[in-house]
């Protein structure tokens, strides 16, 4: 439960100035860590998709891996048998043979004993498939064979990157029968007195079917007529473009109606053995909302590198792919949670940072701001994309898979990958707490989509979107995330669970204001129908340009069409309008003003309380008076880089408040408005002077954890890339060094001192006079640290860890024989051949130039 009070445990003025301040950000976070608002649990620390090679289990390995895992941060592994590794296939096991079992049983045991959770997927690699299927079974791809004008069907779709004892077809998605005939091989799983999984996965919809044996005959006792009297009008072609949109809509219907009720019979199943399910629904040719509200745990993913903004942000086009996701897209997997699910089972997961950067160029800072977008499209349960079980006796870089962000100790970013964890691990404890604060519900006329007259199913891939962004809901949705208000999508499945009390419109999931009809051409009259409803309700429904001409589909249409009319005639108190701005705000819905100085924000309400999650990925720092769009008394603002916890000053204007806030390109905040009175140590802002002290002089570097070697340790006068040290072997470390400098302070007339590290390659934990100062590993590398400061001689030391790029740069050069993985065995980010040789060198350590910068108070924040 949220803690709606703070005990003030340190003076006002010491929490104040070293706290937060302008570029507080990033201080070390000590006891004031304490203070977080919310108890930490398994659930709100990220997950990884835990690879396992060959299942070469055992139990010391397990024991070793788990252990790793557990104290970097980690709180969930989900279970991904795949191919295995060369020359150890004498360690393999067979999936679901008897000694794979108990190997899973021990990983059950040994992951409740360290307080972490399993999650595993339904079968190995992906999607669903594998031995013992029949060809009823399999995953079919039907084409029209011109010659005789009849179907043939491809099979030939195997499951990927499959395990030993995995091998096989896929399964096919669009029979309910091969779902529920293949879940009989997971029966042991089930066994009585053994442990279970937390959750089941399904991966997303990589099949090719668009066809099943059932299919014809359901489609018939769905739809009322012979779809296989249409296969030239579905795989050929058809003068009559409207009889074509018409039959292709309901063919499409149908497949997305019967793969729907495959993903429920998976559920189902799990459920039936006390176990949740997470399901990517993304690239299915389904109603994706209804997908995702189908498991327990609707997951979305994203591909590639986004790009930032914020200064200091590198991207690096050499070694990164451009992002094939969009956050519109994403916010799909969230709103089925908001609006299906229940309060209090609304997580929401993402599989995060596949293909992040070239292999072992990903930096912790990266992966923050990467993060931060998931947590802005609704999701709070967050899975790297992953870690790889290897054996204690592989050697350097151990066994590895070939599209992941490589988070486990062989990876030198895991040093400081606790810093980051904790991060996540307090942002979603926020974000899983609660409610969503939406208002509106954006329906989504997918049957505008599915009347298209080309092709045949529409797989709504995340990586590719134009399905989202060439249709009117996308640009609608574009339109509220850019004018600041608040949504969720919602589908005619979901609005038929709706209704409305005293103006609210009740979902299981939470309440909403209102409801946005994008203008679309073609509704289910069940859909027009349950909208005059709620209006008649009291309901207050948005049409944009003008209330649907049609019913969609070809089955029975003359009926429906007389439904549709009807329902239409009662469509009274309604509003029509070609301005969806002004018509919310006529509505008297609130939007944020925030997104006026090009912040980002999530909102969360708990009780009385709203909780923002709010970023700046913007190039410039915002720092002064900021309205919301919820009534509060006071604020407080939550630091979950630090752990810290402080009252923001406001100021009452015209009966509604305003709240003072510095945040710099790069953070991120939580802030809770309450409308009582909330107590914290209180903030102080401060401002940077012009008097800048730059930390130079003799800098002793010694390297002092890492590999394959540590070079000798050396001294400069000059902040340079470690690669260019006199010991060659530091151009292929990989590791941590510190580096220590004496200075002298002349006095310590300012309030505070703002250490810049400046260019920082890439993480790095700072001492002062012997006390720890501050932790930096994401943008701003900065931190106030005034109070580990003395007037004459003060000593820093900075511990700074690179990349492991550099280390894999050099086995190539060497002609190391590493890659040792069957099947893909690894390629790079483009899926090219990969050869880390042709790779320059990557810059390491601290770059500089070091900074102490004299901060001052501000005294008059809310002056005109």
């Amino acid at each position: 439960m949220l803690k709606n009070k703070y005990k003030k445990m340190y003076s006002i003025a010491i929490v104040g100035l070293t706290a937060l301040g302008c570029f507080g950000h990033y201080v070390q976070a000590d006891s004031h860590s304490g203070n977080w608002p919310i108890k930490i649990t398994v659930q709100h620390r990220p997950g990884t998709y835990w690879w396992c090679p060959g299942s070469a289990w055992d139990k010391k390995n397990i024991d070793w891996n788990l252990e790793q895992l557990k104290d970097g941060g980690i709180g969930t592994v989900h279970i991904v048998p795949i191919y295995g590794a060369k020359g150890y296939e004498d360690r393999y096991l067979p999936f679901l043979s008897d000694k794979w079992l108990e190997m899973l049983q021990y990983i059950l045991q040994k992951a409740d004993s360290l307080g972490m959770q399993v999650d595993m997927t339904t079968g190995t690699g992906w999607c669903f498939g594998g031995p013992d299927l029949t060809r009823d079974q399999w995953d079919a791809m039907a084409f029209l064979d011109e010659k005789t004008g009849k179907l043939k069907i491809n099979y030939d779709r195997m499951v990927k990157r499959a395990a030993p004892g995995g091998a096989g077809h896929m399964l096919n998605p669009l029979s309910p029968a091969a779902i529920t005939s293949y879940l009989k091989r997971f029966d042991p799983i089930l066994k009585d007195g053994t442990l279970r999984p937390r959750a089941q996965y399904h991966d997303s919809f990589e099949y090719f079917a668009n066809w099943s044996p059932e299919l014809p005959e359901e489609f018939k006792k769905r739809r009322g007529y012979d779809i296989t009297e249409h296969i030239q009008t579905l795989f050929g072609s058809d003068e009559n473009q409207d009889r074509a949109s018409r039959i292709k809509y309901d063919y499409r219907l149908t497949a997305a109606e019967i793969h729907r009720e495959f993903i429920q019979i998976w559920s189902d199943w799990a459920r039936s053995g006390g176990m949740l399910t997470r399901d990517q629904a993304h690239g299915s040719p389904a109603n994706l909302l209804d997908v995702y509200a189908t498991a327990d745990i609707p997951e979305t993913e994203m591909f590639g590198s986004a790009e930032f903004a914020v200064p200091g942000f590198r991207r690096e086009s050499r070694f990164s792919r451009p992002p094939d996701s969009d956050l519109r897209i994403c916010r799909m997997a969230s709103s089925a949670a908001h609006v299906a699910h229940t309060p209090g089972r609304q997580l929401v997961s993402a599989e995060t940072c596949t293909w992040l950067r070239e292999h072992w160029h990903g930096t912790l800072g990266q992966i923050k701001l990467q993060m931060d977008l998931f947590f802005l499209a609704g999701i709070n349960h967050v899975f790297y994309h992953g870690s790889c079980y290897s054996p204690q006796d592989a050697p350097w870089p151990g066994w590895f898979f070939y599209a992941s962000t490589k988070v486990d100790w062989r990876n030198s970013i895991w040093r400081d990958i606790p810093l980051l964890n904790n991060y996540l691990a307090r942002c979603q404890s926020v974000l899983q707490a609660g409610q969503p604060a939406n208002d509106i519900l954006l329906y989504w006329p997918i049957h505008d989509l599915w009347m298209e007259p080309q092709g045949l199913l529409k797989n709504l891939s995340v990586h590719y979107n134009q399905w989202m962004d060439q249709q009117r809901i996308g640009q609608v949705a574009k339109l509220l995330d850019e004018t600041g208000y608040a949504y969720d999508f919602i589908s005619d499945q979901m609005l038929y669970q709706l209704h409305c009390e005293k103006g609210k419109l009740k979902a299981p999931g939470g309440q909403y204001r209102l409801i946005v009809v994008p203008h679309c051409k073609f509704m289910p009259a069940e859909t027009l129908k349950s909208l005059a409803d709620l209006a008649e309700q009291g309901a207050v429904i948005i049409f944009e340009q003008s209330l649907p001409a049609d019913v969609p589909g070809w089955s029975n249409f003359a009926d429906r069409r007389t439904e549709f009319a009807a329902a239409k005639a009662r469509l009274k108190k309604v509003t029509i309008t070609t301005d969806i701005d002004e018509a919310l705000s006529n509505a008297q819905v609130k939007r944020e003003p925030l997104v006026d100085q090009g912040l980002r924000y999530v909102r969360r309400i708990s009780g009385a309380d709203y909780w923002y999650f709010i970023t700046n990925h913007t190039a410039h720092t915002f720092k002064g008076p900021l309205d919301l769009a919820v009534p509060f008394t006071s604020a407080v603002l939550h630091d979950p880089m630090t752990g810290t916890s402080v009252l923001l000053p406001t100021k009452t204007i015209a009966h509604s408040s305003r709240l003072y806030l510095d945040i710099a390109p790069g953070q991120s905040f939580i802030i809770q408005a309450s409308p009582t009175e909330l107590n914290a140590p209180a903030y102080v802002p401060l401002q940077s002077s012009k008097e800048v002290l730059t930390l130079d002089g003799k800098w002793d570097i010694e390297f002092i954890d890492g590999g394959p070697e540590l070079p000798k340790p050396y001294s400069t006068t000059s902040l340079l890339s470690w690669t260019n040290a006199p010991d060659k072997k530091a151009q292929a470390f990989a590791g941590t060094a510190r580096y220590k400098l004496t200075f002298n302070l002349p006095d310590l007339d300012g309030e505070e001192y703002l250490l810049d590290l400046g260019d920082l390659r890439e993480s790095a934990r700072v001492k002062i006079n012997g006390q720890n100062a501050a932790t930096l590993f994401a943008l701003p590398l900065r931190a106030l640290v005034g109070r580990y400061l003395k007037k004459g001689s003060n000593t820093i030391e900075i511990e700074v860890t690179n990349l492991a790029a550099n280390r894999i740069r050099d086995l190539d050069l060497r002609g190391v024989n590493w890659k040792i993985m069957h099947d893909i065995n690894i390629v790079n980010q483009h899926y090219k051949k990969f050869n880390a040789a042709d790779w320059p060198l990557q810059p390491s350590g601290l770059l500089g130039p070091v900074k102490l910068i004299r901060q001052t108070r501000i005294r008059n924040i809310f002056a005109d």
